[in-house]
């Protein structure tokens, strides 16, 4: 028999998958044995799936974490439009309310890689520096906005790099792990430069820096980790 949903080749009697848990659906116009066509012992265990209490789940620390913010976000909301109505502030808080959601879900109470943890602390970074840039510009008559994406983004893209090729020095002894991600964290530093071609960033002095860490990042996890890198591409790709 084989399994339909993932495909292996199953040579016991069983009319559960191994594998995948799933049903196997035999085909009618096959005439099988009496004891086939019975009722047989499962070979695995059923699969077991955990289930979280709704107590446990209204409790946890992410949950109250949103239902405080969402609260403090329209009572902001209700303030700005009564009292500054021209003034947008509360895009602002609400920044800072999604930044402290990213980092208490996706940072601290998360079994993410590093890598990720990484990019979701720079896009929060960005987002409130972003709304801070959308409040300031239209209350400031000679404010620049450009200075987000001339030095805000770079600086911001300076910084993980940083920090990723530092964990990745200090966590040596488990390179396959993080070597791909101090990869995948040195290569958003050519954003800034990108972007200066496409004429969004007008001071190339920061983008240029970033690409140039950035480049250095890279050819040093080339070079220090060549053998990780190849093993974990090959494991990756199934070569």
């Amino acid at each position: 028999m084989r399994c339909k949903y993932c495909n292996i080749e199953i040579a016991c009697k069983s009319k559960v998958c191994p594998l995948c848990h799933e049903k196997i659906h035999l085909d009618a116009s096959v005439d099988l044995p009496l004891e086939e066509t019975q009722e047989l012992p499962s070979v695995y265990p059923p699969k077991k799936k955990d289930k979280v209490p709704v107590k446990k789940r209204l409790l946890s620390p992410g949950t109250i974490y949103t239902s405080v913010a969402l609260a403090v976000f329209v009572i902001c909301l209700v303030i700005n439009l009564r009292i500054t109505p021209t003034i947008y502030w509360f895009a602002c808080v609400g920044a800072v309310l999604v930044y402290g959601l990213i980092l208490t879900k996706h940072t601290i109470l998360s079994n993410n890689s590093i890598g990720i943890k990484i990019f979701w602390q720079a896009m929060a970074i960005f987002a409130i520096l972003l709304a801070l840039n959308y409040i300031i510009k239209d209350q400031i008559s000679d404010y620049v906005p450009h200075w987000l994406w001339d030095y805000g983004l770079p600086i911001i893209l300076i910084v993980s790099t940083t920090v990723a090729g530092i964990y990745t020095s200090i966590a040596f002894h488990k390179w396959h792990s993080v070597i791909l991600d101090a990869l995948a964290v040195s290569s958003l530093g050519f954003i800034p430069l990108i972007l200066y071609g496409c004429g969004v960033v007008h001071n190339p002095v920061m983008s240029i820096i970033c690409a140039s860490l950035s480049s250095v990042a890279i050819i040093l996890c080339a070079i220090l980790g060549r053998r990780t890198l190849i093993s974990e591409f090959k494991k990756k790709f199934h070569v």
